[in-house]
């Protein structure tokens, strides 16, 4: 403040002048390393407001993904006990076909399977409600050859049966013109 004391040389209270200046600099100025540190400081705030905010895009674009991950897993939960509650019924079902089948052997196994999808559907119709699992595989089998037969004729050469085969055969060679074998 050299340049204060110049100026203000060879006036009547200099001293008292020259205080009053510098208090008056002092409340409205600030010294250029105040200023400067300051700056820099408002600089780096800025900077950390700056990756706040880029930082919150991201959380927002995180929460968004994390919603959307929520809501898939909400929806495979519910797939999953879905198709657990359609295991159960179906394990339910085949225990109910299997007690109605009882002792009866299947011709194979895809008779088996059909005739069970027919039994699935059929329990469900409205006909058959009150009716015993037992009667419904009745209707459902009834003068089919769905069942293995244990007590079927044995076919014996010279007994007067013929076998399909032949009778296929026999057909064939009718066709062709030949004459029938016996």
């Amino acid at each position: 403040m050299e340049w204060l004391k110049e100026i203000l040389n060879g006036l009547e209270n200099a001293q008292e002048l020259e205080k009053k200046i510098t208090e008056g600099i002092g409340k409205n100025f600030v010294a250029r390393a105040d200023f400067n540190a300051i700056n820099s400081a408002k600089k780096g705030l800025e900077a950390q407001l700056l990756q706040l905010q880029e930082d919150s895009k991201q959380e927002d674009s995180f929460k968004q993904r994390l919603e959307e991950l929520e809501r898939k897993t909400a929806a495979e939960k519910e797939e999953v006990l879905r198709k657990e509650k359609e295991a159960a019924q179906e394990v339910y079902l085949k225990k109910r076909f299997d007690e109605a089948v009882g002792e009866n052997k299947w011709r194979d196994e895809l008779t088996e399977k059909s005739v069970f999808a027919e039994f699935h559907a059929a329990v469900a119709m409205d006909v058959n409600k009150g009716k015993e699992d037992m009667e419904i595989l009745a209707e459902l089998t009834k003068d089919k050859n769905y069942f293995l037969n244990p007590n079927r004729p044995i076919e014996m050469a010279g007994m007067g049966r013929v076998s399909l085969t032949k009778v296929e055969e026999n057909k064939m060679r009718a066709l062709m013109g030949l004459t029938l074998k016996d």
